[in-house]
């Protein structure tokens, strides 16, 4: 089984196994790549590859409705994760286990004038 070689990725992985978190839903990014390559290459997770941030984030919620099971949405840093505000308002609200997992840019590397870069800390 192939993990990948930052600590905090496979926490991350391993705290999902744990805690039964099955069903992967990914946005891929250059960012969340480790935890792509933790997810998909454990043949504990279901993982889905949606592109669309919002389009991943319902077919996360209605997986998480049906089973009531807590459910994962990953991606990449910046405006990616504001695409999923709208599932996981819905989520929220309606007491559905959704959890959402954003791999953030370093420090050095935020308020520089890139572009979708945004501040992620309590962004909902």
């Amino acid at each position: 089984m192939k993990h990948s070689s930052i600590p905090l990725s496979q926490t991350v992985v391993t705290l999902c196994k744990t805690h039964n978190v099955k069903h992967i839903i990914i946005s891929p990014g250059s960012r969340n790549a480790p935890l792509t390559i933790g997810f998909t290459n454990d043949g504990f997770f279901k993982c889905y590859s949606i592109i669309d941030e919002r389009c991943a984030a319902f077919f996360a919620l209605g997986i998480a409705q049906q089973t009531q099971e807590p459910t994962a949405i990953v991606c990449t840093s910046g405006s990616a994760l504001l695409n999923y505000y709208p599932a996981v308002s819905e989520a929220y609200y309606s007491n559905i286990p959704l959890i959402v997992l954003s791999a953030d840019r370093p420090k050095h590397l935020i308020d520089i004038g890139d572009g979708q870069t945004i501040k992620q800390k309590d962004v909902y």
